[in-house]
């Protein structure tokens, strides 16, 4: 292993520790701020762990939340992670209708530093893919290219593919 690949692993490393202190502290100490940084993170472990109540409680909290900080670099992640956490339980659930709702309404942030460079996160819209949702799909994309820098953006090549009836390969659009 590399020099720098240990810096970059130490440093994310930190950074996870940091969000969990900040989700742990905001909750101790009652500070709306710190849950907000946290929640994302939070939400997520608990997706993963397949504690689906607690997901769809902390994603509604993260989205309540993020109303009271509407001008934070992060808000327009918490929007967008916040509903398609929430779209990922409802589907979980059987409730297509409402995993779609909550897609389109994941495309609806204004973005933020990581979303207008990176993208996207696309597990979600691949899942309603492969059920044959083609309509909030597309709908998302198009949303997403109001914030998505088109130098990097992949939102009209993908719904290119989807109008052909191809499923694109969201790369590393599954994992952030």
């Amino acid at each position: 292993m590399t020099f720098p690949s240990i810096r970059v692993r130490l440093a994310a490393l930190l950074i996870r520790i940091a969000v969990r202190l900040a989700y742990a502290g905001g909750t101790i100490f009652r500070r709306p701020y710190l849950r907000f940084v946290g929640l994302q993170d939070a939400a997520r472990r608990d997706l993963a762990r397949r504690r689906y109540a607690e997901a769809e409680a902390k994603a509604a909290e993260l989205l309540a939340l993020a109303e009271q900080f509407p001008h934070d670099w992060d808000y327009g992640n918490a929007v967008h992670h916040g509903h398609l956490i929430l779209g990922r339980v409802a589907l979980v659930r059987g409730d297509v209708g409402r995993a779609c709702r909550e897609l389109v309404a994941a495309g609806h942030t204004p973005g933020s530093p990581q979303l207008n460079s990176f993208g996207p996160n696309c597990q979600l819209a691949l899942e309603l893919l492969t059920m044959g949702q083609v309509a909030p799909v597309l709908e998302f994309l198009q949303l997403c290219t109001a914030f998505w820098n088109p130098r990097c953006s992949r939102a009209i090549a993908w719904s290119d593919e989807i109008r052909t009836g191809a499923t694109p390969a969201f790369g590393p659009n599954l994992r952030y």
